[in-house]
């Protein structure tokens, strides 16, 4: 999609789809998300600074939640932004996504006179640092680890597909490096900041992003924890971003335990504030369970078990299975599986054939010829769909892709993908990858029947 005719197109088909089967919203919902009220303004516009509807709709979800003297969490739409007022000014820890920059700034307003002085991105992620531009005035010092450039360089380099993952306008994504405010200063390692006579720990640790950092205020006896903590089973095995950090990611989490806080303020979600118990218990359960995903996916690979037989095969133990910080939201324990095994093998997944293939498109036109054609795929998913749904959505792919496009095939993939969404506990990730699935097929069959 490379015009605004077929974003719209696109964004309508898709609107079109899910007013079809209201059962389909529902079941997205359910799956969850990062926290904090939001709108389909707000999340398609994150890159855009100039969305007058979007700022607007930001302001009226803003929170301020004090978390000691001197220390706020400020809730915006999907994220959160760690304050924290010293003598000399304010001390930023990330600015929300482009439309949440003059909200987050209102905010530190109403909170302090002082000019804001530091701006701490915790990694070049949209909903972290694209605000910034709207608090400028002070002339802050902004700093980040030296591979958040590198990282925001990738968003512009591969801004057609990211755009497309992340259901943002192509027009409206960054097309250079000069649409966002860069670090004035980068580090590697751990940084301690002194800001009006108050301690500031940067440490960087790769986990969602390679470029991800925490900070620690010891003198506060607080943590500012970014990504790595998200109150449910944590974001490390997204299938539409680069690669996460699963050990490492485990590792960060136990070095905040050593720390001992008081308080924890994360990016995303509530802070727990005053209840150092609950904080040790609930980082060190999110360490376990990465750790224990890793152990099983690296003995998989060391037992040479075939690559998608390692996330298939994997359970977590019922005190974690069933812990209430670890519910399976945005991904589940496979889906971090995979994201370990994209850390540790190459492209090939172990099947022989899959070495050097052919195109999906021509495997399933064979496919669909040995069933007897695209309606005997058909017929076989729709008496399936309701037992294997999983099954069931392999078929309706290959009748798709095995032959040009065709209505009553459309519709067929429509009906059976639905089904898969309302039918299974899909997290929110999946579904929405199904989804635009979805809305590809509806745009084909539109233009089918424009014809």
């Amino acid at each position: 999609m490379n015009s605004e005719d077929d974003e719209r197109r696109w964004l309508e088909a898709k609107t079109r789809v899910v007013l079809d089967d209201p059962e389909l919203l529902r079941a997205i919902t359910e799956g969850g998300s990062f926290g904090g009220s939001y709108t389909p303004t707000i999340a398609t516009n994150m890159f855009n600074p100039n969305s007058e509807r979007a700022i607007a709709e930001v302001r009226e979800r803003v929170e301020i939640v004090e978390v000691g003297p001197r220390s706020w969490l400020v809730r915006l739409p999907l994220v959160n932004s760690a304050v924290f007022e010293t003598d000399d000014g304010v001390v930023v820890v990330d600015t929300a996504m482009a439309p949440g920059g003059p909200a987050l700034l209102e905010a530190i307003r109403s909170l302090s006179d002082l000019p804001i002085h530091t701006i701490i991105y915790t990694h070049a992620h949209v909903d972290h640092c694209m605000g910034t531009w709207a608090m400028l005035e002070d002339e802050p010092e902004i700093i980040a680890h030296v591979d958040a450039p590198v990282r925001f360089d990738r968003y512009v380099r591969t801004r057609g597909k990211v755009s497309r993952y992340m259901s943002q306008s192509i027009q409206k994504f960054p097309e250079d490096n000069d649409d966002w405010v860069a670090p004035t200063r980068t580090f590697t390692g751990t940084l301690s900041l002194t800001v009006g006579g108050e301690q500031f720990d940067l440490i960087h640790a790769r986990g969602e992003t390679d470029d991800q950092l925490w900070v620690s205020v010891p003198g506060r006896r607080q943590i500012a924890s970014a990504d790595y903590y998200q109150g449910f089973l944590p974001n490390a095995g997204n299938g539409k971003r680069v690669q996460r950090y699963v050990e490492e990611w485990a590792g960060a989490l136990r070095d905040m335990v050593t720390l001992e806080p008081q308080s924890l303020l994360p990016a995303h979600g509530e802070a727990i504030v005053d209840d150092p118990t609950r904080i040790a218990e609930e980082l060190s359960v999110h360490a376990e369970a990465l750790e224990f995903i890793a152990r099983h996916t690296i003995a998989g690979l060391n037992e040479r078990k075939r690559q998608d037989e390692i996330p298939d095969d994997l359970e977590l133990p019922t005190h974690l299975a069933e812990h209430p910080v670890l519910a399976e939201q945005y991904v589940s324990p496979a889906d971090i599986s995979r994201m370990v095994l994209k850390q540790y093998c190459g492209w090939w997944d172990d099947i022989p054939s899959h070495w050097s293939p052919h195109r999906f498109d021509e495997q399933s036109t064979m496919i669909a010829d040995l069933a007897g054609g695209r309606g005997a795929l058909i017929d076989r998913a729709r008496s399936m769909v309701e037992e294997q749904p999983k099954m069931a959505c392999h078929l309706v792919d290959w009748a798709w892709f095995g032959g040009e496009p065709d209505v009553a095939v459309g519709e067929a993939v429509l009906e059976i993908w639905s089904r898969r969404i309302t039918l299974t506990q899909c997290n929110t990730q999946e579904a929405l990858v199904y989804l635009d699935h979805l809305a590809d097929v509806r745009v084909a069959m539109d233009a089918l029947l424009a014809e």
